[in-house]
């Protein structure tokens, strides 16, 4: 009887062991079974994780900027230096749409661009968890889409954002870093200003660089307003100069191209920013230089409004072909 038990006891270990040895191999259908049930649901976990917490291993902030020193802009007093951490959920929308341009009423040779799609290659569309209850405490962290939030003010000189420079004084704006390890390439928060909305947009921000956004309208900046997150858009990408393509000189305000392809490359479009002295980009708006029926070995000259070699960054250039 004893002896019975014991080979019954025998048989199931080693039952177990044979079990155990299939689940743990990596050649065995048991074990492929299980590791990828298991790694759907780590990378879910890990996907939600990011969403909640931004955990960006490339993350970049910018060290360089001096807010204080940003021409025409006064923060706002008294504003706290705690981070606001992670403030809102994204959801995935998953678009890829290429080549879909706003432009905002300028020449076609010296456009405003939100690019907002252009450049498909590397791009996630995203809208953020809607939450009227944050209030903002500097720092602000918009979770999951890299935008932080580093400070809220006045700002009074040329009004950029529609391209238009007319004198304004005393606009609402916020300076703001892009703190992901991608470039943003368009970027929308709105913020409730009492019983208003406020809208800033973002576009072609580079990993690691601030932008002094102006509310959209031209709101005006009212002292003592409790700011509270109200929503985000954005969309990330990875700018390219292309140049393989094309090679960029400037100066003045005339920005040359030529064509070192070795092929025609229909409509090229060379995509800059504006610097202030602080470092920070000065405004959400992107300005671009179209260049027409690009034939090879062509070398291009375009006269701009509001390119200066002293103060404008090329940030990226994009062809048709």
């Amino acid at each position: 009887m004893k002896n019975k038990i014991l080979t019954a006891v025998v048989v199931i270990l080693l039952g177990g062991v044979v079990i155990w040895r299939m689940a743990t191999s990596p050649t065995s259908n048991f074990a492929r079974y299980f590791a990828r049930d298991n790694s759907s649901s780590t990378e879910e976990s890990s996907e939600a994780s990011q969403n909640s917490n931004n955990s960006d291993d490339n993350s970049k902030d910018d060290t360089t900027t001096d807010v204080t020193k940003i021409s025409g802009f006064t923060s706002e007093e008294g504003s706290g230096s705690e981070s606001g951490g992670d403030n809102s959920s994204s959801s995935n929308n998953g678009s890829s749409s290429s080549d879909n341009n706003s432009n905002n009423g300028s020449s076609s040779n010296n456009t405003n661009s939100t690019n907002n799609g252009n450049n498909s290659s590397d791009k996630n569309n995203n809208n953020s968890g809607k939450n009227n209850s944050k209030s903002i405490s500097l720092p602000y962290t918009i979770a999951s889409t890299g935008m932080k939030i580093k400070s809220i003010g006045q700002y009074s000189g040329s009004f950029v954002e529609d391209g238009s420079d007319k004198s304004v004084s005393n606009v609402l704006s916020i300076v703001v870093t892009n703190t992901s390890g991608k470039d943003l390439q368009y970027g929308e928060i709105k913020l409730k200003a009492g019983s208003k909305t406020a809208t800033f947009k973002l576009t072609n921000v580079p990993s690691g660089k601030s932008v002094l956004a102006l509310e959209t309208s031209g709101m005006k900046y009212s002292s003592g307003t409790n700011y509270t997150y109200a929503e985000a858009t954005y969309a990330q990408t990875n700018m390219s100069m292309n140049s393989g393509k094309v090679s960029v000189s400037t100066e003045d305000s005339k920005v040359t191209i030529k064509n070192i392809s070795g092929k025609d490359l229909g409509t090229v479009y060379v995509y800059y920013k504006n610097l202030d002295k602080s470092g920070a980009y000065l405004g959400g708006i992107t300005y671009r230089v179209k260049f027409d029926d690009v034939k090879k070995g062509d070398t291009l000259t375009q006269s701009t409004k509001h390119f200066s070699k002293s103060n404008s960054k090329i940030i990226m250039v994009d062809t048709e072909n």
